[in-house]
């Protein structure tokens, strides 16, 4: 493939799974013979999980994007600040693509704009982040001639094909690396969350838990800044995996947590709905704090008098995960859709 793809990508001062999503698509890209690179501000890789895909550096094109999501006016410094720095960036080739992210405003089609754009959206509720209530929608990127978006749930492809009718949208399905993501029968009486997103219902969650003296014999690990490697360790460990989705797009931690045998309890966020299912897990109403402790309590008294009625279920789940989301059937998603796109 001639296309050079250029995939934006943000620097997050947290762990971040989206742009290990970045990442892995051009990994992929790059082994079925496209020509992909990661693009970043600076010249800096992620080092929390392992990748060796090409990377580029363009600060010109960065400090761009942040004139263009924050709205700010092209003043006399603002240009000589711009000029400097595209002394110190290359220029892009007629025939690439710009891959952004979709957190970055209604103007994106301003930046560069004889560049052909594709749309990698990642989570559809921030599709509209930076938006004005009277934003002039004829202008935006998804009704502008971008040649695509790509998202990657169910959730995601029914919002963005019902919010703007006429783009073209296309579905990739994420995949677990199972070699990491492993499945262990071996489980401890414990219970693994991730805290970074609705940590008020998390408090409640734990703290009920606690006063109500159900916690004694369990251990609660927080999973906050650990390498994958570390992550899928504790998750190979952990009965009882909690859910605290949040309006995602699709929502991979669950999805890790059932491939290593965990029973997921907890929030959908919407796109989690097509991969929670009630044979190998509880769904948990949006912020219905009560009826979460209670499956939790119901998991845990299961769990003590019969471990493996929860160890079955966890490895039902961790079937459909690997069924589901391998990475086999996300190298052949991300192929297709890319030869869709350039054709």
């Amino acid at each position: 493939m001639n296309n050079k793809i250029y995939f934006v990508c943000p620097t997050n001062k947290s762990i971040s799974g989206g742009i290990k999503q970045i990442y892995r698509q051009v990994e992929v890209l790059n082994k079925n013979g496209f020509n992909a690179v990661v693009l970043l501000k600076n010249h800096i890789k992620e080092k929390w999980f392992e990748s060796n895909v090409p990377i580029e550096s363009n600060p010109y094109l960065f400090k761009k994007i942040k004139y263009s999501y924050k709205n700010k006016s092209i003043n006399f410094w603002r240009n000589l600040v711009l000029k400097y720095l595209r002394l110190k960036s290359k220029t892009f080739e007629k025939d690439s693509i710009l891959v952004f992210p979709e957190i970055y405003g209604p103007r994106i089609c301003e930046i560069e704009p004889e560049i052909k754009k594709v749309i990698f959206n990642q989570n559809c509720y921030y599709t509209f982040e930076h938006f004005q209530l009277d934003e002039n929608l004829s202008k935006i990127p998804y009704n502008q001639n971008i040649l695509a978006t790509i998202c990657v749930s169910e959730d995601s492809e029914k919002y963005l094909k019902f919010a703007f009718p006429n783009l073209p949208v296309y579905r990739i399905h994420l995949g677990i690396d199972n070699n990491v993501f492993k499945y262990s029968a071996e489980k401890k009486r414990q219970i693994a969350f991730m805290p970074r997103k609705l940590s008020e219902d998390v408090v409640q969650v734990i703290n009920i838990l606690r006063n109500r003296g159900r916690l004694e014999s369990w251990d609660f690990v927080a999973i906050d800044n650990k390498t994958e490697i570390e992550v899928a360790k504790i998750l190979r460990e952990s009965a009882i995996f909690l859910s605290f989705n949040h309006k995602e797009g699709f929502g991979l931690p669950p999805v890790e947590a059932m491939s290593c045998g965990c029973y997921v309890i907890g929030y959908a966020g919407e796109a989690g709905k097509e991969y929670l299912k009630p044979e190998f897990s509880s769904l948990i109403p949006d912020g219905n704090i009560v009826k979460f402790v209670e499956a939790v309590e119901k998991t845990i008294d299961i769990f003590e008098t019969n471990p493996m009625v929860i160890i079955d279920k966890g490895k039902k789940g961790s079937d459909f995960a690997n069924e589901n989301y391998n990475l086999k059937r996300e190298d052949a998603n991300i192929t297709s859709v890319w030869k869709n796109i350039l054709n």
